[in-house]
């Protein structure tokens, strides 16, 4: 029943044996612990994951030595089976999926916003996992979405409070959901940084010779206090040579074959190679 022959396609053909798994597991393990030297942070968020399972199996098979132990995702509406899921260091102490209605714009589902409060020593941060439509979908349907973020974020009562994510918003939106609703009460963190250190990377996700920033983190300003401050120097979008590739590709406006350098190297099933079509955003918090 599937319209879009190219998810159709790799639905049929893409054989995901516990072999390929298992590369894809290494292969993110690698990412993941790139950051805060070998380490890895002590939150990680998911944009795309299919279930609880495989986030599990992630930690057991590629994580076991880094401390990671909790995990969190509820299981929403899209069609596809792809959700967004958090693993942390420390415990989970409650979570909560916000709906996403697309209505009057679309009669597609989408996913939710995964609210997770985690418990670090004797403090409390509550984390909002993210992944708006994509530009498929018109710019309404991501605002009806920032309104959502908003909405839940300016209920939690205490703590500090971070936004996180995939929220497929181009500067061109109009209307703009992160201008709109977000960035009045949040913090972007990346604009920060760059005003204080060398941020090597042009953005997050490249498409079509461009360089953008859909992968956000912003901290809600309410929640910041002398107990609870960013770290600006500390940000980072992880860009190793081992995650990217040279890509060879046809210029729709000219028709001419350009070759990139140096662009996000996506997991290739049949190959093992590669990690993600996104680049990963990261930053340390002091508590």
């Amino acid at each position: 029943s599937m319209t879009n022959e190219y998810y159709k396609k790799s639905c049929l053909e893409t054989d995901w044996s516990e072999k390929v798994m298992n590369q894809k597991i290494k292969n993110l393990s690698k990412v993941i612990l790139s950051f805060d030297k070998g380490r890895g942070a002590d939150i990680v968020v998911f944009q795309e994951i299919e279930n609880i399972n495989v986030m599990k199996l992630l930690i057991k098979r590629g994580l076991a030595k880094s401390g990671y132990k909790y995990t969190a995702l509820i299981e929403g509406p899209d069609t596809r089976g792809i959700d967004v899921g958090i693993m942390s260091k420390y415990p989970i102490k409650s979570t909560k999926l916000h709906k996403i209605s697309l209505a009057p714009h679309s009669t597609r589902t989408t996913r939710g916003i995964l609210e997770a409060k985690i418990k670090i020593r004797k403090r409390f941060v509550t984390v909002f996992a993210n992944h708006w439509p994509s530009q498929g979908n018109i710019d309404e349907t991501r605002e009806l979405a920032s309104l959502v973020l908003k909405n839940a974020a300016m209920k939690v009562k205490s703590g500090l409070v971070v936004a996180t994510g995939d929220f497929n918003t181009l500067h061109d939106d109009l209307p703009h959901g992160i201008n709109n609703n977000i960035l009045p009460v949040f913090e972007d963190v990346e604009v920060r940084a760059r005003r204080v250190k060398d941020v090597a990377a042009l953005g997050t996700h490249w498409y079509r010779g461009k360089w953008t920033s859909l992968d956000k983190i912003f901290v809600l300003k309410s929640s910041l206090s002398k107990t609870a401050q960013v770290d600006h120097k500390s940000y980072e979008i992880l860009n190793h040579k081992f995650m990217l590739r040279d890509l060879e590709w046809t210029n729709r406006d000219t028709g001419n074959t350009e070759i990139s350098s140096d662009i996000p190297h996506r997991y290739n099933s049949q190959s093992g190679e590669g990690f993600s079509d996104h680049l990963p955003v990261a930053i340390k918090f002091t508590l």
